[in-house]
Order: structure tokens, then sequence, then C-alpha cells
């Protein structure tokens, strides 16, 4: 007796100490990127100069058809070439994403908007709102689209949401009557330059409001996890949304910016789907994979660092919202990750 005793006694202390340490690794968590995102944007004039604007760039010149990446949740899944950390054999379940009212695509000249609008009319009925992801000064010039372009088109580095659609209005209506000068960009490279003659300049947000589509902004840095201003306010815009609205989410490409923004837009509304489904299942709808880790053979040495940030960063944008989504998100994303600072 006195020796089955012991051993249960022991048994029992096993169990409490390996519930502490399971405790002690929930509650202290060390994440390397939780001050990433503010540290980068937080530049002097100075340093933004190494990101100034060189070209206007051309980017979808005004044609019938949809633009390019054009998507909804009710697709049938992609057959994606792997990247790393992507593993071709888990399936995601599907579980509220046929349900989602959104979209997503490239940006888009004028006429590829109005096709894109029908496209959306086949599934829905109701109001459309634009969500416009662009961090970069862009515009509609006779239709065409077209944006400013700097090193890492990192040129609004730094620089409120405000200042830039304030400033980015001026710009676009300042070429009204006059000749641009557009090219196309690769490798840092400017070719295929052209004139033009500007006969009509609008923004999004007026090419939308000619439309009758609602329009929401956020400035989103090219190839990086979000600012946290831009992660707070999208939150706060989706509470407030008509249940009948349909989102159409797009950035310059339609891949990183816009799939970020399409997972955390699941996440809210599918708080119960576990977070690798959730990002595996809109990678295989189109765009880039989340978990991507920045080992891809030949990538650019910039980029290595900010795929980390996201891989490790997005995953915890879920964890925030099944924390706080019941309790009225009383507690902000930036109020939240500086929280997680000092759990280590």
């Amino acid at each position: 007796m006195p020796g089955n005793y012991y051993l249960y006694t022991m048994k029992k202390i096993t169990a409490l100490l390996c519930a502490l340490v399971l405790l002690a690794s929930c509650s202290y968590q060390h994440y390397t990127y939780l001050t990433a995102a503010e540290e980068r944007e937080s530049v002097t004039p100075s340093q933004r100069e190494e990101y100034a604007a060189y070209t206007w760039r051309l980017e979808r010149p005004d044609k019938d058809g949809l633009p390019s990446g054009f998507r909804t949740c009710r697709d049938e899944f992609r057959r994606r070439s792997p990247v790393p950390g992507y593993d071709p054999d888990f399936v995601p379940t599907r579980k509220g994403l046929d349900e989602l009212k959104i979209s997503a695509s490239s940006d888009f000249s004028s006429s590829e908007l109005d096709a894109l609008v029908a496209e959306i009319r086949k599934h829905h009925d109701g109001p459309i709102t634009i969500v416009d992801l662009r961090n970069e000064t862009h515009g509609l010039l006779n239709g065409n689209h077209v944006s400013l372009y700097g090193k890492q088109n990192w040129d609004n580095i730094g620089l409120s949401r405000e200042q830039i659609v304030e400033t980015e209005a001026r710009t676009i209506h300042g070429f009204l009557g006059r000749q641009v000068e557009l090219g196309t960009v690769s490798g840092g490279r400017v070719s295929n330059t052209t004139r033009l003659d500007v006969n009509s300049a609008e923004t999004e947000a007026e090419a939308c409001a000619k439309r009758g589509l609602g329009y929401f902004r956020l400035t989103v840095l090219d190839h990086c996890f979000s600012d946290p201003r831009s992660i707070d306010d999208f939150i706060a815009f989706v509470q407030t949304l008509p249940e009948n609205t349909w989102l159409h989410f797009h950035c310059q490409a339609g891949m990183g910016r816009t799939n970020m923004y399409l997972v955390f837009y699941d996440f809210l509304r599918n708080t119960d789907v576990p977070t690798k489904d959730i990002i595996y299942r809109h990678f295989n709808l189109g765009g880039n994979f989340m978990l991507y880790n920045g080992d891809k053979e030949n990538e650019e040495e910039y980029k290595v660092p900010l795929a980390k940030e996201k891989a490790e960063m997005i995953p915890l944008v879920h964890q925030y919202i099944r924390e706080q989504k019941p309790k009225g998100f009383k507690v902000s994303w930036t109020q939240w990750k500086a929280r997680q600072k000092g759990k280590k």
C-alpha cells in the first residue's frame, strides 16, 4: 500500500509539473516581430529619400475584361505550384468559405472595374465596396491605372494615410490637360516608355463613387506585414458593415497584401476554423502563401525578414481575434500586441 501510494503521489506531482510547464509555455511566449511594423515606418526624411519615386508606371492599360487574378471565395481550389513550407497533401476545409461575400484581384483600369462589378453581380445584388490596400500613389489617367514607383515600391514609407490620400488626389488631378511619361518597371529598370496626353484624371475613390460603389482605403506597405493602425481600422470597418455588403480587395498585383487581408477577413468571420486551413484555402484560391518563410532559392535579400515576419504575425492576428471578438474588440490589436511584448 505505501508503495502504491508513493507511485500515485509521484504521478500526481509529475502531472502537476507538466501542467505548470505547459501553462508557462502558453503564458510566456516570445515573438520576434511584435514591433517591426512600427519600426519599419519610423523613418526620417533623409531615410525616405532612399525610396523616392523615379517613374510613373503604366500598370493596367484601359481594356475590356477582368483584372489579373480575379477570384471569389466560391471558386474551386486550384492546383498551385508548391512553395517552401507548403504541404501539397493538406486539404483545407471550406467551412464558412462559400458564404463569404468577398472577391479579389490586381488593381484595375476603368473598363476592368466595370467588368469586375458585372462579374460580382452574377453572385450578389447588394452593395459593393472596394477595399484598396495600396500605400503607393496611384489613380486613373484616361482610364489607365498608373502609379508612382520607387525602390521596393516604398515611395510613401513613413507617411500617414491622410498625407498619402491628400497628396495623391492633388497629384492625379494635376495631370489633367497635361502630358505624362509612363513606363513599365522590371528589376527596378524602366522600359517601354510612352507619352500620354491626359484628358481624364480621377482617383480610385472617385471612380468608385461614379459607379455607386463604396470605397475603403488602407495604406499598407508593399511586401510587408501590415502596420497596426490599418489592422485596427479594418476590424472596426468590418464591424460596421451592413450584412449584405460584398467586399472586393486589391493591392497592386492582388497577391500579397490582398491575400493577407482576405485571410484577416476570414479570421473575423470564421473564428472557429483553424488558422492553417484559412491560410491554405486562400493560397489555393490564388495569391501568396502567408506561411512562406522567405527561404525560396534566389529570394531577394530584403524580402526574407519580411516573409518571416508575416509567417509569424499573421497567425498571431487570428489568436487576437479569437480572444477579443467575443469581448467586442475593447482591446485593439495595437494594445494587445504591446501587451505580448512583455511575455517572454
